[in-house]
Protein backbone atom coordinates (compact mmCIF):
# COMPACT_ATOMS: atom_id res chain seq x y z
CA UNK A 1 0.00 0.00 0.00
CA UNK A 2 1.11 3.55 -0.70
CA UNK A 3 0.62 4.55 2.94
CA UNK A 4 2.94 1.79 4.14
CA UNK A 5 5.64 2.82 1.62
CA UNK A 6 5.37 6.45 2.72
CA UNK A 7 5.55 5.58 6.43
CA UNK A 8 8.59 3.36 5.93
CA UNK A 9 10.36 6.06 3.95
CA UNK A 10 9.47 8.80 6.45
CA UNK A 11 10.81 6.68 9.32
CA UNK A 12 14.08 6.01 7.50
CA UNK A 13 14.41 9.69 6.54
CA UNK A 14 13.89 10.91 10.11
CA UNK A 15 16.36 8.34 11.47
CA UNK A 16 19.00 9.42 8.94
CA UNK A 17 18.59 13.12 9.80
CA UNK A 18 18.75 12.54 13.54
CA UNK A 19 21.90 10.45 13.12
CA UNK A 20 23.75 12.69 10.67
CA UNK A 21 22.45 16.27 11.22
CA UNK A 22 21.74 18.69 14.03
CA UNK A 23 18.99 20.53 12.19
CA UNK A 24 15.28 20.65 12.90
CA UNK A 25 13.17 19.04 10.21
CA UNK A 26 9.67 18.40 8.92
CA UNK A 27 8.54 15.62 6.57
CA UNK A 28 5.34 16.35 4.65
CA UNK A 29 3.93 13.57 2.47
CA UNK A 30 0.82 13.06 0.40
CA UNK A 31 -0.25 10.06 -1.63
CA UNK A 32 -3.29 8.60 -3.34
CA UNK A 33 -4.99 7.51 -6.52
CA UNK A 34 -7.50 9.04 -8.91
CA UNK A 35 -10.02 7.80 -11.48
CA UNK A 36 -11.64 9.75 -14.32
CA UNK A 37 -14.02 8.69 -17.07
CA UNK A 38 -15.90 10.68 -19.71
CA UNK A 39 -18.89 9.20 -21.56
CA UNK A 40 -20.52 10.62 -24.70
CA UNK A 41 -23.44 8.91 -26.36
CA UNK A 42 -23.13 6.01 -23.95
CA UNK A 43 -19.57 5.27 -25.08
CA UNK A 44 -16.31 5.87 -23.20
CA UNK A 45 -14.58 8.93 -24.64
CA UNK A 46 -11.75 9.25 -22.14
CA UNK A 47 -10.52 7.12 -19.23
CA UNK A 48 -7.61 7.42 -16.81
CA UNK A 49 -6.38 5.87 -13.57
CA UNK A 50 -3.38 7.36 -11.73
CA UNK A 51 -1.38 6.95 -8.53
CA UNK A 52 0.56 9.81 -6.99
CA UNK A 53 3.16 10.27 -4.26
CA UNK A 54 4.84 13.46 -3.12
CA UNK A 55 7.26 13.92 -0.22
CA UNK A 56 8.73 17.22 0.91
CA UNK A 57 11.53 17.74 3.43
CA UNK A 58 11.94 21.07 5.22
CA UNK A 59 14.98 21.67 7.45
CA UNK A 60 16.03 24.56 9.70
CA UNK A 61 19.81 24.83 9.50
CA UNK A 62 21.77 27.68 11.15
CA UNK A 63 18.56 29.68 11.49
CA UNK A 64 17.59 29.32 7.83
CA UNK A 65 15.14 27.03 6.08
CA UNK A 66 15.76 24.80 3.08
CA UNK A 67 13.60 22.41 1.09
CA UNK A 68 13.86 19.32 -1.07
CA UNK A 69 11.29 16.92 -2.43
CA UNK A 70 10.77 13.66 -4.29
CA UNK A 71 8.04 11.60 -5.92
CA UNK A 72 9.95 8.33 -5.49
CA UNK A 73 10.29 7.08 -1.88
CA UNK A 74 13.65 5.37 -2.45
CA UNK A 75 15.62 4.89 0.77
CA UNK A 76 18.89 5.01 -1.17
CA UNK A 77 18.00 8.59 -2.20
CA UNK A 78 17.72 9.87 1.39
CA UNK A 79 21.31 11.23 1.69
CA UNK A 80 20.86 13.28 -1.50
CA UNK A 81 17.50 14.61 -0.33
CA UNK A 82 18.87 15.73 3.03
CA UNK A 83 22.00 17.26 1.49
CA UNK A 84 19.90 19.18 -1.01
CA UNK A 85 17.66 20.65 1.72
CA UNK A 86 20.65 21.68 3.88
CA UNK A 87 22.44 23.26 0.91
CA UNK A 88 19.30 25.20 0.00
CA UNK A 89 19.08 26.50 3.57
CA UNK A 90 22.60 27.88 3.36
CA UNK A 91 21.81 30.08 0.35
CA UNK A 92 18.28 31.21 1.22
CA UNK A 93 17.82 34.95 1.78
CA UNK A 94 14.32 35.12 3.28
CA UNK A 95 14.20 36.53 6.80
CA UNK A 96 10.68 35.30 7.56
CA UNK A 97 10.20 33.35 10.78
CA UNK A 98 9.78 29.62 10.11
CA UNK A 99 8.13 27.15 12.48
CA UNK A 100 8.50 23.44 13.14
CA UNK A 101 5.28 22.92 15.07
CA UNK A 102 5.29 20.63 18.08
CA UNK A 103 1.66 19.58 17.71
CA UNK A 104 -1.44 19.77 19.88
CA UNK A 105 -2.51 17.50 22.70
CA UNK A 106 -5.74 16.47 21.01
CA UNK A 107 -6.95 16.48 17.43
CA UNK A 108 -10.51 16.40 16.11
CA UNK A 109 -11.54 13.61 13.76
CA UNK A 110 -14.14 14.86 11.28
CA UNK A 111 -15.38 12.35 8.72
CA UNK A 112 -13.11 12.77 5.71
CA UNK A 113 -13.17 9.29 4.19
CA UNK A 114 -15.54 6.38 3.64
CA UNK A 115 -13.96 2.91 3.36
CA UNK A 116 -16.76 1.84 1.00
CA UNK A 117 -15.36 4.18 -1.65
CA UNK A 118 -12.58 1.68 -2.35
CA UNK A 119 -15.12 -1.05 -3.07
CA UNK A 120 -16.68 0.78 -6.05
CA UNK A 121 -15.32 -0.82 -9.22
CA UNK A 122 -14.30 0.96 -12.41
CA UNK A 123 -17.21 -0.72 -14.22
CA UNK A 124 -19.65 0.67 -11.64
CA UNK A 125 -18.24 4.19 -12.05
CA UNK A 126 -18.58 3.94 -15.83
CA UNK A 127 -22.18 2.82 -15.36
CA UNK A 128 -22.82 5.87 -13.16
CA UNK A 129 -21.58 8.13 -15.96
CA UNK A 130 -23.84 6.39 -18.47
CA UNK A 131 -26.85 6.63 -16.14
CA UNK A 132 -26.23 10.33 -15.58
CA UNK A 133 -26.07 11.05 -19.31
CA UNK A 134 -29.19 8.96 -19.97
CA UNK A 135 -31.11 10.80 -17.26
CA UNK A 136 -30.20 14.19 -18.71
CA UNK A 137 -31.08 13.12 -22.28
CA UNK A 138 -34.45 11.72 -21.26
CA UNK A 139 -35.41 14.66 -19.02
CA UNK A 140 -36.82 16.74 -21.87
CA UNK A 141 -37.26 16.49 -25.63
CA UNK A 142 -35.25 19.70 -26.07
CA UNK A 143 -32.06 17.96 -24.90
CA UNK A 144 -30.32 17.03 -28.15
CA UNK A 145 -27.06 15.58 -26.87
CA UNK A 146 -24.37 16.07 -24.23
CA UNK A 147 -20.87 17.43 -24.29
CA UNK A 148 -20.01 14.65 -21.88
CA UNK A 149 -20.97 12.85 -18.70
CA UNK A 150 -18.15 12.51 -16.19
CA UNK A 151 -17.34 10.52 -13.06
CA UNK A 152 -14.19 11.17 -11.05
CA UNK A 153 -13.01 9.80 -7.74
CA UNK A 154 -9.97 10.08 -5.54
CA UNK A 155 -8.61 8.56 -2.35
CA UNK A 156 -5.65 10.25 -0.72
CA UNK A 157 -3.73 10.63 2.49
CA UNK A 158 -1.44 13.11 4.23
CA UNK A 159 1.33 12.53 6.78
CA UNK A 160 3.33 15.14 8.72
CA UNK A 161 6.25 14.16 10.98
CA UNK A 162 8.87 16.45 12.47
CA UNK A 163 11.71 16.77 14.96
CA UNK A 164 9.46 18.46 17.53
CA UNK A 165 7.41 15.31 18.04
CA UNK A 166 4.56 15.96 15.63
CA UNK A 167 3.28 12.76 13.99
CA UNK A 168 -0.17 13.08 12.39
CA UNK A 169 -1.92 11.48 9.45
CA UNK A 170 -5.32 11.63 7.80
CA UNK A 171 -7.14 9.99 4.89
CA UNK A 172 -9.52 11.63 2.40
CA UNK A 173 -11.79 10.51 -0.41
CA UNK A 174 -14.60 11.59 -2.70
CA UNK A 175 -16.58 10.60 -5.78
CA UNK A 176 -18.33 13.05 -8.07
CA UNK A 177 -20.38 12.98 -11.27
CA UNK A 178 -21.37 15.82 -13.58
CA UNK A 179 -22.94 16.24 -17.01
CA UNK A 180 -23.14 18.98 -19.65
CA UNK A 181 -26.30 18.57 -21.76
CA UNK A 182 -27.10 20.63 -24.87
CA UNK A 183 -30.63 21.96 -25.35
CA UNK A 184 -31.78 22.95 -28.84
CA UNK A 185 -34.66 25.22 -29.86
CA UNK A 186 -34.69 25.80 -33.60
CA UNK A 187 -31.21 26.99 -34.52
CA UNK A 188 -30.42 28.05 -30.97
CA UNK A 189 -28.38 25.79 -28.70
CA UNK A 190 -27.49 26.20 -25.04
CA UNK A 191 -25.52 24.13 -22.55
CA UNK A 192 -26.38 23.29 -18.97
CA UNK A 193 -24.49 21.85 -16.03
CA UNK A 194 -25.10 20.05 -12.77
CA UNK A 195 -23.21 17.67 -10.50
CA UNK A 196 -23.52 15.38 -7.53
CA UNK A 197 -20.69 14.58 -5.11
CA UNK A 198 -20.19 12.64 -1.88
CA UNK A 199 -17.68 10.66 0.17
CA UNK A 200 -18.97 7.42 -1.33
CA UNK A 201 -21.18 6.30 -4.21
CA UNK A 202 -24.25 5.80 -2.01
CA UNK A 203 -24.38 9.57 -1.48
CA UNK A 204 -24.69 10.40 -5.19
CA UNK A 205 -28.06 11.49 -6.57
CA UNK A 206 -27.65 10.73 -10.27
CA UNK A 207 -31.27 11.31 -11.23
CA UNK A 208 -31.48 14.72 -9.56
CA UNK A 209 -28.19 15.88 -11.13
CA UNK A 210 -29.31 14.78 -14.60
CA UNK A 211 -32.65 16.57 -14.35
CA UNK A 212 -31.08 19.74 -12.95
CA UNK A 213 -28.51 19.86 -15.75
CA UNK A 214 -31.26 19.48 -18.36
CA UNK A 215 -33.34 22.21 -16.69
CA UNK A 216 -30.29 24.48 -16.65
CA UNK A 217 -29.79 24.01 -20.40
CA UNK A 218 -33.46 24.56 -21.22
CA UNK A 219 -33.73 27.58 -18.94
CA UNK A 220 -31.74 29.80 -21.27
CA UNK A 221 -33.19 28.70 -24.60
CA UNK A 222 -35.08 31.60 -26.16
CA UNK A 223 -33.06 33.98 -24.00
CA UNK A 224 -33.20 37.72 -24.78
CA UNK A 225 -31.63 40.98 -23.67
CA UNK A 226 -33.04 43.59 -21.31
CA UNK A 227 -32.77 47.32 -20.78
CA UNK A 228 -29.77 48.68 -18.93
CA UNK A 229 -30.12 50.48 -15.64
CA UNK A 230 -30.05 50.05 -11.90
CA UNK A 231 -32.25 47.19 -10.80
CA UNK A 232 -33.29 45.68 -7.49
CA UNK A 233 -31.11 42.57 -7.40
CA UNK A 234 -31.22 39.02 -6.10
CA UNK A 235 -27.96 37.11 -6.54
CA UNK A 236 -28.66 33.40 -6.97
CA UNK A 237 -26.74 31.01 -4.71
CA UNK A 238 -24.45 29.50 -7.38
CA UNK A 239 -23.59 32.92 -8.83
CA UNK A 240 -22.80 34.17 -5.33
CA UNK A 241 -20.47 31.21 -4.75
CA UNK A 242 -18.55 32.17 -7.89
CA UNK A 243 -18.41 35.85 -6.89
CA UNK A 244 -17.28 35.12 -3.32
CA UNK A 245 -14.69 32.64 -4.62
CA UNK A 246 -13.11 35.40 -6.72
CA UNK A 247 -12.71 37.53 -3.60
CA UNK A 248 -12.18 34.93 -0.85
CA UNK A 249 -8.54 35.96 -0.47
CA UNK A 250 -9.58 39.29 1.06
CA UNK A 251 -10.10 37.24 4.26
CA UNK A 252 -6.54 35.88 4.13
CA UNK A 253 -4.05 37.39 6.60
CA UNK A 254 -1.34 36.78 4.01
CA UNK A 255 -3.15 39.03 1.52
CA UNK A 256 -3.78 41.62 4.20
CA UNK A 257 -0.12 41.69 5.26
CA UNK A 258 0.94 42.09 1.61
CA UNK A 259 -1.43 45.05 1.15
CA UNK A 260 -3.78 43.09 -1.12
CA UNK A 261 -6.87 43.22 1.10
CA UNK A 262 -8.73 46.27 2.39
CA UNK A 263 -9.69 44.25 5.48
CA UNK A 264 -6.22 44.76 6.94
CA UNK A 265 -6.60 46.25 10.42
CA UNK A 266 -10.41 45.83 10.33
CA UNK A 267 -10.78 42.96 12.82
CA UNK A 268 -13.44 43.88 15.35
CA UNK A 269 -15.09 46.33 12.94
CA UNK A 270 -18.38 46.18 11.06
CA UNK A 271 -17.52 45.24 7.47
CA UNK A 272 -20.87 43.81 6.31
CA UNK A 273 -24.60 43.95 6.90
CA UNK A 274 -25.64 42.59 10.30
CA UNK A 275 -27.36 39.61 8.60
CA UNK A 276 -24.03 38.40 7.20
CA UNK A 277 -22.29 35.48 8.93
CA UNK A 278 -19.27 33.80 7.35
CA UNK A 279 -17.66 30.64 8.74
CA UNK A 280 -14.69 28.46 7.88
CA UNK A 281 -15.56 25.03 9.25
CA UNK A 282 -13.08 22.17 8.70
CA UNK A 283 -14.97 20.06 11.26
CA UNK A 284 -18.12 19.58 9.17
CA UNK A 285 -18.45 15.84 8.61
CA UNK A 286 -18.61 14.82 4.97
CA UNK A 287 -17.55 18.16 3.54
CA UNK A 288 -14.67 18.00 1.08
CA UNK A 289 -12.78 20.60 3.12
CA UNK A 290 -13.02 18.63 6.36
CA UNK A 291 -9.70 17.95 8.07
CA UNK A 292 -8.41 17.39 11.58
CA UNK A 293 -5.19 19.38 11.15
CA UNK A 294 -3.84 21.96 8.74
CA UNK A 295 -0.71 21.67 6.61
CA UNK A 296 1.51 22.77 9.52
CA UNK A 297 -0.01 20.19 11.89
CA UNK A 298 -2.16 22.65 13.86
CA UNK A 299 -5.43 21.13 15.16
CA UNK A 300 -8.40 22.58 13.29
CA UNK A 301 -11.47 24.27 14.75
CA UNK A 302 -14.59 26.00 13.52
CA UNK A 303 -13.74 29.63 12.84
CA UNK A 304 -16.31 32.42 12.81
CA UNK A 305 -14.81 34.89 10.35
CA UNK A 306 -17.71 37.35 10.18
CA UNK A 307 -20.41 37.38 12.85
CA UNK A 308 -23.47 39.62 12.46
CA UNK A 309 -21.47 41.78 10.07
CA UNK A 310 -18.41 42.14 12.35
CA UNK A 311 -15.05 40.84 11.11
CA UNK A 312 -14.03 38.59 13.98
CA UNK A 313 -10.79 37.33 12.45
CA UNK A 314 -8.84 36.89 9.28
CA UNK A 315 -7.46 33.43 8.53
CA UNK A 316 -3.92 32.79 9.83
CA UNK A 317 -1.13 30.25 9.55
CA UNK A 318 1.77 30.14 12.01
CA UNK A 319 3.90 32.69 10.13
CA UNK A 320 1.19 35.29 9.56
CA UNK A 321 -0.14 34.83 13.08
CA UNK A 322 3.35 35.47 14.48
CA UNK A 323 3.61 38.68 12.45
CA UNK A 324 0.23 39.86 13.73
CA UNK A 325 0.75 38.77 17.33
CA UNK A 326 -2.18 36.36 17.10
CA UNK A 327 -2.81 32.62 17.15
CA UNK A 328 -3.08 30.47 14.06
CA UNK A 329 -6.63 29.69 12.91
CA UNK A 330 -5.27 26.38 11.52
CA UNK A 331 -5.54 27.76 7.99
CA UNK A 332 -2.12 26.70 6.70
CA UNK A 333 -2.32 25.20 3.24
CA UNK A 334 0.14 23.83 0.68
CA UNK A 335 -0.89 23.94 -2.96
CA UNK A 336 1.06 20.74 -3.47
CA UNK A 337 3.51 18.64 -1.48
CA UNK A 338 6.44 20.81 -2.64
CA UNK A 339 4.74 24.22 -2.35
CA UNK A 340 5.44 26.72 0.41
CA UNK A 341 2.79 27.16 3.10
CA UNK A 342 0.12 29.78 2.41
CA UNK A 343 -3.47 30.37 3.57
CA UNK A 344 -6.27 27.98 2.63
CA UNK A 345 -10.01 27.64 3.10
CA UNK A 346 -11.44 24.42 4.52
CA UNK A 347 -15.22 24.79 4.32
CA UNK A 348 -15.66 28.51 3.79
CA UNK A 349 -19.33 29.50 3.60
CA UNK A 350 -21.87 32.26 3.90
CA UNK A 351 -24.32 31.00 6.51
CA UNK A 352 -27.99 30.61 5.59
CA UNK A 353 -30.61 33.14 6.64
CA UNK A 354 -34.35 32.70 7.13
CA UNK A 355 -35.82 33.65 3.75
CA UNK A 356 -36.98 31.33 0.98
CA UNK A 357 -36.00 32.05 -2.63
CA UNK A 358 -39.61 33.03 -3.34
CA UNK A 359 -39.61 35.55 -0.49
CA UNK A 360 -36.45 37.16 -1.88
CA UNK A 361 -38.08 37.46 -5.30
CA UNK A 362 -41.22 38.96 -3.78
CA UNK A 363 -39.17 41.61 -1.99
CA UNK A 364 -37.33 42.39 -5.23
CA UNK A 365 -40.71 43.02 -6.89
CA UNK A 366 -39.63 44.11 -10.39
CA UNK A 367 -35.89 43.56 -10.61
CA UNK A 368 -33.46 40.88 -11.70
CA UNK A 369 -31.95 37.68 -10.33
CA UNK A 370 -28.34 37.14 -11.39
CA UNK A 371 -27.92 33.41 -12.03
CA UNK A 372 -24.54 33.14 -13.77
CA UNK A 373 -21.31 35.15 -13.80
CA UNK A 374 -18.41 34.87 -16.26
CA UNK A 375 -14.99 36.49 -16.62
CA UNK A 376 -14.18 36.22 -12.92
CA UNK A 377 -10.42 35.94 -13.49
CA UNK A 378 -10.18 39.03 -15.66
CA UNK A 379 -13.06 41.10 -14.32
CA UNK A 380 -12.49 40.91 -10.56
CA UNK A 381 -9.79 42.94 -8.80
CA UNK A 382 -9.21 41.46 -5.35
CA UNK A 383 -6.93 44.32 -4.31
CA UNK A 384 -9.65 46.97 -4.73
CA UNK A 385 -12.74 44.76 -4.58
CA UNK A 386 -14.06 46.10 -7.88
CA UNK A 387 -15.70 43.79 -10.40
CA UNK A 388 -17.26 44.07 -13.85
CA UNK A 389 -18.54 40.71 -15.06
CA UNK A 390 -20.55 39.20 -17.88
CA UNK A 391 -23.77 37.72 -16.58
CA UNK A 392 -27.00 35.90 -17.27
CA UNK A 393 -30.11 36.37 -15.22
CA UNK A 394 -33.85 36.15 -14.92
CA UNK A 395 -36.07 39.21 -14.84
CA UNK A 396 -38.41 39.44 -11.86
CA UNK A 397 -41.94 40.70 -12.50
CA UNK A 398 -44.36 41.26 -9.64
CA UNK A 399 -42.20 39.12 -7.37
CA UNK A 400 -41.99 36.11 -9.70
CA UNK A 401 -39.52 34.79 -12.27
CA UNK A 402 -40.39 36.21 -15.68
CA UNK A 403 -37.91 35.53 -18.50
CA UNK A 404 -34.23 34.71 -18.88
CA UNK A 405 -31.87 37.42 -20.12
CA UNK A 406 -28.28 37.42 -21.31
CA UNK A 407 -25.68 39.84 -22.66
CA UNK A 408 -25.47 41.56 -19.27
CA UNK A 409 -22.57 43.23 -17.50
CA UNK A 410 -22.80 43.51 -13.73
CA UNK A 411 -20.55 46.01 -11.96
CA UNK A 412 -19.89 46.70 -8.32
CA UNK A 413 -17.50 46.34 -5.39
CA UNK A 414 -17.35 43.33 -3.08
CA UNK A 415 -16.78 45.43 0.05
CA UNK A 416 -19.87 47.52 -0.74
CA UNK A 417 -21.86 44.43 -1.68
CA UNK A 418 -21.20 42.88 1.74
CA UNK A 419 -22.64 45.99 3.36
CA UNK A 420 -25.64 46.05 1.00
CA UNK A 421 -26.96 42.55 1.66
CA UNK A 422 -30.51 43.13 2.89
CA UNK A 423 -31.73 39.56 3.30
CA UNK A 424 -30.04 36.15 3.23
CA UNK A 425 -31.85 33.10 1.85
CA UNK A 426 -32.10 29.60 3.29
CA UNK A 427 -31.31 27.86 -0.04
CA UNK A 428 -27.62 27.05 0.35
CA UNK A 429 -25.98 25.62 -2.75
CA UNK A 430 -22.91 23.45 -2.13
CA UNK A 431 -19.79 23.63 -4.30
CA UNK A 432 -17.53 20.87 -2.93
CA UNK A 433 -14.51 21.65 -5.11
CA UNK A 434 -14.49 25.45 -4.89
CA UNK A 435 -12.65 27.88 -2.67
CA UNK A 436 -16.06 28.84 -1.24
CA UNK A 437 -17.99 25.73 -0.18
CA UNK A 438 -21.54 27.07 -0.05
CA UNK A 439 -23.71 30.18 -0.27
CA UNK A 440 -27.44 30.89 -0.20
CA UNK A 441 -29.13 33.47 -2.44
CA UNK A 442 -29.18 37.07 -1.20
CA UNK A 443 -31.23 40.21 -1.81
CA UNK A 444 -29.35 43.51 -2.05
CA UNK A 445 -30.87 46.66 -0.59
CA UNK A 446 -29.33 48.91 -3.26
CA UNK A 447 -29.94 48.34 -6.99
CA UNK A 448 -26.95 47.04 -8.94
CA UNK A 449 -25.67 48.66 -12.12
CA UNK A 450 -26.73 46.43 -15.04
CA UNK A 451 -25.43 47.11 -18.54
CA UNK A 452 -26.79 45.32 -21.63
CA UNK A 453 -25.00 44.60 -24.89
CA UNK A 454 -28.23 45.38 -26.66
CA UNK A 455 -27.97 49.06 -25.74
Amino acid sequence: MLKDRINAFAKALSEYIEKNCTCEYEIYACYGDSFDVKVIGGEIDNYSVNDFIGISLRVKHNGKTGYSSTTVPDIDDIPRMVSCAVNNAEVIESGDMQFIYGGDGEYPHPKTFSPTLDTVTAAEKIDLARRLEKTALESDGMIARTMGSYVCSSTSGKIIKNSSGLDVSEQYGYIAAYVIPIAQKGEEMNSGFSYTAALDASGLDIEKAGRQAADDAIRYCGISSCKAGRMKTVIDNMALIDLFSAFADIFSSESAQRGLSLLSGKEGEMIASDCVNITDDPLQDGSFGARGFDDEGVATRTCRVVENGVLKTLLYNLKTAHKAGKSSTASACKGSYSSPVSIGFSNFRLECGEYTKQQLLQMAENGIMITSLEGLHAGANSATGDFSLSAKGILIKDGKEDRAVTGLTVSGNIYELLKNIQCVGNDACVNPFGMVASCPSVLLDKPMAIASEGE
